[in-house]
């Protein structure tokens, strides 16, 4: 469910990133996290952390309100996605943005209660909004309180030293800030931001989802980040383990993906034999995409890479049945073509 999620996530911002910058009129804007932390209908509080219920819901206490009203109720009671409960514990101390209101099903311009409860806010860089409350993101979340403070080079640099942190939401969060806030984009040519979203994207021990957005960004807005970006994903597509890497680390299925999208999207050349490693992947939908990339520089060398894969004992059966599939469609629409050319379809 995570690496599904993460996965529509990261192609969402895909999908409207290429639409703002083709200018799309109809593009939906998708608010900066810390501009959607601090807009009407949500709530900033700190607490410590007192119930986890395994049905996917967490108790918060109360301590400090820092943004957003009404006042909350002494206890928070607030649904969560079901990855993150295991790594919460209780009597720790968080700072968490959530709502209690969902688009209004009939206009959805408009807000409404929500009659299944508060829910943690969920957004790109927000993912979700749930912090360890330490110096360091109550620091980030008081700059980025006032529109002025969310443009400001002092959180530019809090931003900048978060992403080379260890801390994995604040990560989380200042990728997102920098991928969604276009008034960064001058401080990033001028303050040394380039340099540094560049080394993240590359370095393979940063956080696959941190630089699936970084890259992303850098892809459609090359004038803000730099020209780095079609290297470094044709360098992601080449070098990433194709399996045998840890689930906790399974998004890199969408950093991967992503990378193809934006090559493909661009129309930037790839290397046959980088693509051809994803025929085998445990994830379909790249060995989906890497075929079809394959099969455009040779309907030859994408074929026999299907039937390499399938002779493959240890191809995991997912992508077999999808292969095989997909070479029964293959020798279809050949057997169609010879038919036509021969004159008896």
């Amino acid at each position: 469910m995570r690496i599904a999620r993460l996965l529509r996530t990261h192609l969402r911002l895909f999908t409207l990133a290429l639409a703002a910058c083709a200018g799309s009129a109809s593009a939906e804007r998708v608010e900066p996290p810390l501009e959607l932390l601090y807009a009407p209908g949500n709530l900033l509080v700190a607490g410590p952390l007192v119930e986890i219920n395994p049905a996917g819901r967490l108790v918060f206490k109360r301590k400090d309100v820092l943004g957003g009203k009404p006042k909350p109720p002494e206890l928070i009671d607030v649904r969560v996605p079901a990855d993150i409960l295991a790594d919460v514990r209780i009597g720790e101390r968080y700072v968490f943005g959530y709502t209690n209101l969902r688009p209004d099903p009939r206009r959805p311009t408009s807000l409404v209660v929500n009659p299944d409860g508060a829910a943690l806010i969920a957004s790109i860089g927000l993912e979700p909004a749930l912090f360890r409350d330490t110096p360091e993101a109550r620091a980030i979340l008081a700059a980025g309180r006032s529109e002025h403070g969310r443009e400001s080079r002092h959180l530019f640099d809090l931003l900048l030293k978060a992403l080379a942190g260890k801390d994995r939401a604040l990560q989380v969060l200042a990728a997102g800030e920098f991928a969604q806030e276009p008034e960064f984009g001058e401080r990033l040519r001028e303050d040394g931001g380039q340099a540094a979203i560049e080394k993240a994207v590359r370095d393979a021990a940063t956080s696959p989802g941190v630089r699936t957005t970084l890259l992303v960004a850098a892809a459609t807005r090359p004038a803000d980040f730099g020209e780095w970006w079609a290297d470094a994903a044709r360098r992601i597509v080449a070098d990433t383990p194709v399996d045998g890497y840890a689930f906790a680390a399974g998004d890199l299925d969408g950093l991967v993906l992503a990378a193809l999208e934006l090559l493909d999207k661009q129309g930037t050349d790839n290397s046959p034999e980088a693509l051809k490693r994803w025929v085998w992947s445990s994830n379909p939908l790249l060995a989906e995409k890497s075929n079809l990339m394959l099969w455009r520089h040779s309907p030859a060398l994408a074929r026999s890479a299907i039937q390499q894969a399938l002779a493959d004992p240890k191809l995991p059966e997912k992508t077999r049945k999808f292969l095989n599939d997909h070479l029964r469609r293959l020798d279809r629409l050949d057997a169609g073509s010879t038919a036509r050319k021969d004159g008896t379809g």
